[in-house]
Protein backbone atom coordinates (compact mmCIF):
# COMPACT_ATOMS: atom_id res chain seq x y z
CA UNK A 1 0.00 0.00 0.00
CA UNK A 2 1.38 3.28 -0.81
CA UNK A 3 2.65 5.47 1.85
CA UNK A 4 2.42 9.30 2.11
CA UNK A 5 4.45 12.02 4.39
CA UNK A 6 2.62 13.79 7.19
CA UNK A 7 2.85 17.43 6.88
CA UNK A 8 3.62 17.77 10.51
CA UNK A 9 5.78 14.64 11.73
CA UNK A 10 7.23 13.96 8.44
CA UNK A 11 6.75 10.35 9.23
CA UNK A 12 4.82 7.90 6.52
CA UNK A 13 1.49 6.49 7.14
CA UNK A 14 -1.03 5.03 4.59
CA UNK A 15 -2.45 7.48 2.35
CA UNK A 16 -6.19 6.66 3.10
CA UNK A 17 -5.65 7.31 6.77
CA UNK A 18 -4.25 10.94 6.61
CA UNK A 19 -6.54 13.53 7.30
CA UNK A 20 -6.49 16.38 4.40
CA UNK A 21 -7.05 20.06 5.22
CA UNK A 22 -6.06 23.64 4.09
CA UNK A 23 -2.17 22.95 5.53
CA UNK A 24 -1.38 20.15 4.48
CA UNK A 25 -2.31 15.95 5.35
CA UNK A 26 -1.79 14.62 8.76
CA UNK A 27 -2.23 11.51 10.52
CA UNK A 28 -4.37 12.85 13.77
CA UNK A 29 -5.85 15.32 14.37
CA UNK A 30 -3.76 16.28 17.39
CA UNK A 31 -0.42 16.92 14.78
CA UNK A 32 -2.46 19.01 12.61
CA UNK A 33 -2.99 20.82 15.56
CA UNK A 34 0.62 21.07 16.72
CA UNK A 35 1.84 21.83 13.13
CA UNK A 36 -0.69 24.65 12.98
CA UNK A 37 0.52 25.94 16.37
CA UNK A 38 4.37 25.39 15.45
CA UNK A 39 3.56 27.89 12.18
CA UNK A 40 1.92 30.49 14.14
CA UNK A 41 4.73 30.49 17.04
CA UNK A 42 7.31 31.01 14.10
CA UNK A 43 5.66 33.60 12.41
CA UNK A 44 4.96 35.83 15.40
CA UNK A 45 8.68 34.70 16.47
CA UNK A 46 9.45 36.05 12.82
CA UNK A 47 7.26 39.41 13.21
CA UNK A 48 8.63 40.01 16.84
CA UNK A 49 12.18 39.78 15.44
CA UNK A 50 11.20 42.11 12.43
CA UNK A 51 10.01 44.70 14.60
CA UNK A 52 13.26 44.54 17.33
CA UNK A 53 14.84 44.92 14.38
CA UNK A 54 12.74 48.03 12.78
CA UNK A 55 13.14 49.66 16.43
CA UNK A 56 17.35 49.58 16.16
CA UNK A 57 17.55 50.72 12.93
CA UNK A 58 14.72 53.50 13.68
CA UNK A 59 17.35 54.07 16.89
CA UNK A 60 19.82 53.99 15.34
CA UNK A 61 18.66 56.90 12.61
CA UNK A 62 17.76 59.02 15.44
CA UNK A 63 21.21 58.74 17.04
CA UNK A 64 22.49 59.86 14.46
CA UNK A 65 20.69 63.12 13.42
CA UNK A 66 21.02 63.63 17.42
CA UNK A 67 25.18 63.44 16.35
CA UNK A 68 24.73 65.62 13.68
CA UNK A 69 22.22 67.87 15.15
CA UNK A 70 25.16 68.52 17.71
CA UNK A 71 27.82 68.87 15.64
CA UNK A 72 26.35 71.61 13.56
CA UNK A 73 25.65 73.53 16.83
CA UNK A 74 29.15 72.97 18.62
CA UNK A 75 31.48 75.87 18.83
CA UNK A 76 34.49 76.13 16.55
CA UNK A 77 36.48 76.15 19.86
CA UNK A 78 34.76 73.16 20.59
CA UNK A 79 36.47 71.44 17.26
CA UNK A 80 39.63 73.03 18.00
CA UNK A 81 40.10 71.48 21.13
CA UNK A 82 39.29 68.24 20.32
CA UNK A 83 41.69 68.40 17.39
CA UNK A 84 44.80 70.21 19.74
CA UNK A 85 44.05 67.01 21.92
CA UNK A 86 44.74 64.70 19.54
CA UNK A 87 47.21 66.86 17.58
CA UNK A 88 49.45 66.84 20.90
CA UNK A 89 49.07 63.06 21.42
CA UNK A 90 50.22 62.22 18.23
CA UNK A 91 53.40 64.33 18.35
CA UNK A 92 53.83 63.38 21.77
CA UNK A 93 53.59 59.82 21.62
CA UNK A 94 54.05 58.65 18.06
CA UNK A 95 56.17 61.55 16.11
CA UNK A 96 58.23 62.48 18.81
CA UNK A 97 57.84 59.74 21.15
CA UNK A 98 61.56 58.39 22.63
CA UNK A 99 62.97 61.76 22.10
CA UNK A 100 64.46 64.52 24.49
CA UNK A 101 63.15 67.30 25.40
CA UNK A 102 63.33 70.26 22.60
CA UNK A 103 64.17 73.48 24.93
CA UNK A 104 66.36 71.42 27.90
CA UNK A 105 67.47 68.06 26.31
CA UNK A 106 66.02 65.83 29.09
CA UNK A 107 65.48 62.22 28.94
CA UNK A 108 64.65 61.50 31.98
CA UNK A 109 62.43 58.84 32.30
CA UNK A 110 59.02 59.17 34.38
CA UNK A 111 58.99 62.64 33.73
CA UNK A 112 55.32 64.11 31.86
CA UNK A 113 56.29 65.29 28.40
CA UNK A 114 53.99 68.00 26.83
CA UNK A 115 53.29 68.89 22.87
CA UNK A 116 54.68 72.34 23.61
CA UNK A 117 54.75 75.19 20.91
CA UNK A 118 57.25 77.65 20.03
CA UNK A 119 54.83 80.25 18.81
CA UNK A 120 51.62 79.73 21.83
CA UNK A 121 48.41 79.51 20.45
CA UNK A 122 47.40 82.59 22.16
CA UNK A 123 50.05 84.65 20.33
CA UNK A 124 49.21 82.93 16.39
CA UNK A 125 45.65 80.78 16.79
CA UNK A 126 46.88 80.10 13.33
CA UNK A 127 49.87 77.73 13.88
CA UNK A 128 48.36 75.68 16.63
CA UNK A 129 47.96 72.94 14.48
CA UNK A 130 51.41 73.32 12.58
CA UNK A 131 53.61 70.11 13.06
CA UNK A 132 56.69 72.07 13.13
CA UNK A 133 55.72 74.68 15.48
CA UNK A 134 55.24 71.73 18.63
CA UNK A 135 57.55 69.15 19.74
CA UNK A 136 57.75 67.41 22.76
CA UNK A 137 58.96 69.62 25.49
CA UNK A 138 58.96 68.45 29.65
CA UNK A 139 56.17 69.41 31.15
CA UNK A 140 57.01 71.10 34.43
CA UNK A 141 60.43 72.73 33.89
CA UNK A 142 60.15 73.99 30.72
CA UNK A 143 56.54 74.04 29.12
CA UNK A 144 54.98 75.40 32.74
CA UNK A 145 57.69 76.84 34.66
CA UNK A 146 60.05 77.79 31.99
CA UNK A 147 57.35 79.02 29.89
CA UNK A 148 57.54 77.39 27.32
CA UNK A 149 61.45 78.36 26.95
CA UNK A 150 61.19 80.73 23.55
CA UNK A 151 64.32 81.63 23.08
CA UNK A 152 65.75 78.13 23.74
CA UNK A 153 63.14 76.83 21.58
CA UNK A 154 64.01 79.18 18.74
CA UNK A 155 67.08 77.96 18.36
CA UNK A 156 65.72 74.37 18.08
CA UNK A 157 63.79 75.31 15.32
CA UNK A 158 66.26 77.14 13.59
CA UNK A 159 68.44 74.13 13.87
CA UNK A 160 66.08 71.63 12.85
CA UNK A 161 64.39 73.46 9.78
CA UNK A 162 66.90 76.30 9.25
CA UNK A 163 66.16 79.70 9.23
CA UNK A 164 64.34 79.98 6.25
CA UNK A 165 61.63 77.82 7.66
CA UNK A 166 61.88 79.82 10.88
CA UNK A 167 60.79 83.01 8.87
CA UNK A 168 57.82 81.65 7.43
CA UNK A 169 56.42 80.19 11.22
CA UNK A 170 56.75 83.84 12.43
CA UNK A 171 55.23 85.57 9.19
CA UNK A 172 51.25 85.68 8.56
CA UNK A 173 49.60 82.63 8.02
CA UNK A 174 45.70 82.09 6.82
CA UNK A 175 43.21 82.42 10.17
CA UNK A 176 42.08 79.27 11.26
CA UNK A 177 38.53 80.15 9.38
CA UNK A 178 40.49 79.97 6.38
CA UNK A 179 42.22 76.78 7.08
CA UNK A 180 38.76 75.40 7.98
CA UNK A 181 35.81 76.86 6.39
CA UNK A 182 33.44 74.39 7.63
CA UNK A 183 33.12 72.48 10.70
CA UNK A 184 33.46 69.03 8.37
CA UNK A 185 36.97 69.87 7.62
CA UNK A 186 37.82 70.00 11.09
CA UNK A 187 36.10 67.07 11.75
CA UNK A 188 38.23 64.92 8.60
CA UNK A 189 41.09 65.96 10.53
CA UNK A 190 40.32 64.53 13.79
CA UNK A 191 39.09 61.67 11.25
CA UNK A 192 42.79 61.65 10.17
CA UNK A 193 44.29 62.18 13.48
CA UNK A 194 42.35 58.97 14.81
CA UNK A 195 43.41 56.96 12.41
CA UNK A 196 47.34 57.61 12.81
CA UNK A 197 47.13 57.00 16.65
CA UNK A 198 45.26 53.82 16.07
CA UNK A 199 47.49 52.36 13.16
CA UNK A 200 50.49 53.17 15.90
CA UNK A 201 48.23 50.99 18.76
CA UNK A 202 47.43 53.99 20.54
CA UNK A 203 43.84 54.67 21.70
CA UNK A 204 42.84 58.27 20.46
CA UNK A 205 41.60 60.45 23.79
CA UNK A 206 38.82 61.78 22.18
Amino acid sequence: MRKNKCTGCKCRFPADQLISINTGKFHTYTCAAEYGKAKADKARAKQIAKAKSDNKKQEKAERAKHRADKERVKKRSKWYDELQTLVNQYVVHVRDKGKPCCTCGTEKPGIKYDAGHMISRGAKAELRFELTNIHIQCSVNCNQHGAGKRAEYNEFCIAKYGQEHYDWLIGPHPTLKVQFPHYEDVKKEIARYRKLLRDNGIKPNV
